[in-house]
Order: structure tokens, then sequence, then C-alpha cells
């Protein structure tokens, strides 16, 4: 065996081992439930069929390493991508160690998921709607003492006239054609929308009317979103939602955030989103560890902007869900809202 046919057969080998070397990586993670951790679900399937593609290269390789070995592979080229392999070792070992490098840190390193010290980094949104407004919308405008989200009862004038009525079931259907007609007006004022949040206006007056504000993982993102958007129009409403404690300086003591990161690719692309909570003993719950948070929705200011705010009244300790990360949720805007209770059982049983 020539010099030449040992070069080129080494350089197959080492691609071979490269590409299987992804491959099974994908695999592994696969097969410990860890792929989670860097992609996310509506990708896993492409890179779960991309395993298959390296596996089949690889073989690929490692027959023209085989071939190159024993004399057989061609001689007059050294391969079909019309370029020369690296003339050297040193090329040849730069070359193939920028692949190998984020081999060996895949396989070396425990997977872990993103926590506090990556949020702060990051930089936690409190503050989600900024990223709707941010494409040059208009806010929603709203006075600082909002009517109650609650629908008015008919007033009392017009209830004595209904009173008086000959036809008691033709008052009774003139009383609920009013009290629909100004609470769809009351709606109309506490969810304002222009085109872009139109879909966030809708989906506010559902939430309205839900005893409980469960902030789901399918739609964690816009859940925040919208509270945040028309935050008026959901003070005092009970909120429940599930996260990692973070905390960064400047907070006061008993406040923290729960929060949870977006992907909308892998873990590179990942964005933090929270809310600001209070608790009397707050300083009992250890950073990044995971909790259930239950209580009232209110406002504060924060870093110069005002700020959603749940008053905490009970708080649950949780084990990190199999998939820690939320998504956007593509469909947001083109499907019927789910009905309470049918996306998410609630931590707290209701007779606790």
């Amino acid at each position: 065996m020539s010099n030449r046919s040992f070069a080129l057969g080494s350089h197959y080998l080492a691609r071979a081992l490269l590409l299987a070397g992804f491959a099974f990586l994908v695999v592994h993670l696969v097969r410990t439930g860890n792929l989670n951790l860097y992609i996310a679900e509506r990708m896993q399937f492409i890179v779960k069929l991309s395993a298959l593609g390296l596996y089949a290269v690889a073989a690929h390789q490692f027959y023209l390493a085989v071939g190159a070995f024993i004399g057989s592979g061609r001689k007059e080229d050294d391969c079909d991508c019309l370029h020369e392999m690296p003339a050297t070792w040193s090329k040849s070992l730069l070359l193939y160690g920028w692949f190998a490098i984020p081999l060996v840190i895949g396989y070396a390193l425990p997977d872990g998921m993103l926590g506090s010290s990556m949020a702060e980094a990051k930089g936690v949104q409190f503050a989600p709607q900024t990223t709707v407004l941010s494409t040059g919308t208009a806010g929603p405008e709203q006075s600082a003492a909002s009517p109650s989200p609650s629908l008015p009862s008919v007033p009392d004038v017009q209830a004595e006239e209904m009173r008086s009525s000959d036809d008691a079931e033709d008052g009774a259907d003139a009383a609920e054609s009013t009290a629909d007609t100004d609470g769809a007006s009351i709606e109309e004022e506490l969810f304002p929308a222009e085109s872009f949040t139109e879909s966030y206006a809708a989906f506010g007056k559902k939430l309205v009317r839900r005893e409980v504000i469960q902030v789901t993982d399918k739609r964690f993102i816009e859940t925040l979103t919208t509270l945040d958007l028309y935050r008026k129009a959901f003070l005092g409403k009970t909120i429940e939602i599930s996260g990692f404690v973070y905390r960064e300086s400047g907070m006061p003591a008993d406040h923290f955030g729960v929060s949870r990161f977006a992907v909308n690719c892998c873990s590179a692309d990942a964005t933090p989103y929270g809310v600001m909570a209070v608790y009397k003993d707050a300083g009992s719950l250890a950073t990044d560890q995971w909790i259930t948070v239950r209580g009232k929705l209110s406002t504060t200011e924060y870093n110069g902007i005002e700020i959603i705010l749940i008053e905490a009244e009970r708080i649950a300790n949780i084990t990190p869900p199999e998939n820690p990360y939320v998504s956007p949720d593509f469909d947001f805007g083109l499907e019927t809202i789910s009905s309470p209770g049918e996306e998410d059982l609630e931590a707290f049983p209701a007779n606790e």
C-alpha cells in the first residue's frame, strides 16, 4: 500500500468516524430523553431523520476508506468534491479538529437545562408585550382605573320598567339582551385591538371569564403577552403558573421571577420569559427550584416600566418537566380556544 493510498484512506476513515459520532450522539440524546434540552419539540423529527443520513454517509466514507487501504480505490482523484485532501497532517488535524471539538464536548459534558445564570445573561422578559409592540403597533389605550371585567347588571331604572311590564317573559328577554349588549361593550373597552393584536384581544376575552387562568406550556408566551397587554383587565384574577425561581440584583427580598425559556429552534436561541411574584416566605425558595405558583394578579413597577405581578397565595414544589422549554404556538389565533381545564390539570385541587 502506497503512502498516498494510506493518507487517502485515513481521511475517509476520519470522516466516517466523525459522521458516525454525531449520529450516535443524536441517538444517545433520544434514548436518554435529553434531546428536549437542545432541540425544540417541533424540530426533533428532522434531527432524528438527520441521524439516519449521517449513518448512511458515514458508511459510504468507511467503504471508501477500506477501498483506499486495500488499494482498490481511485488513485487519479482525491475525491469527487473537486478539491484536494489536506496536504499535511497539521492541516488535517486543524480541519477535523473543528468538527471533533464540539463532538467531544457533547459526549463529555453532562446534559443540563438552562437556568438562572443564562436567564440573567440574556435578561428575562417581564414585559412580553414589548415583543409585540416592537413591530410598530400601538398598544391598547387603558386608563389607570379601568372598569371591572365582570359583566354589569341591568340598570335599576330598566329593571323597574321590566317588573311593571305585562309580559314577564318579554321583560326577561329584554334584560338578557341589554346585559349582553352592555357586557360586549365593556369587553370592547377592556380589550381594544388593532390588526396585529386582534388575536390577543380575542384570547383575553376568553381568559378573563375563567375562574383560574392557567399559564400552560402550549400557550405560555401567548398567555403572558395577553396578560401584559391587557393587564388592567385582569387585576384581581387568580393565575397559576409553573417555572423555575429566578432572582437578579435589585429585586426586593420578597420578590422573585417564575420563569421559562422559550425556544424557536434550539437552546441556542432560547429567550427567558417570566412573571414577577411576591411572597412573604420567598427567602425559603432556592434559585432554579421548580415551583407552581397560584395567586392574584396585580401590577408593579420594575426597571422603570409597569409589569404584571403575582401576589402569591400558594406555592408547590414540583419536579422539572420532561420538556423544560416552551415554544411559540404557531396555531395561535387560528383555532378555537379550548375551554378551561382542557389543556392542563390544576396543580392545586379546588378543595385545598
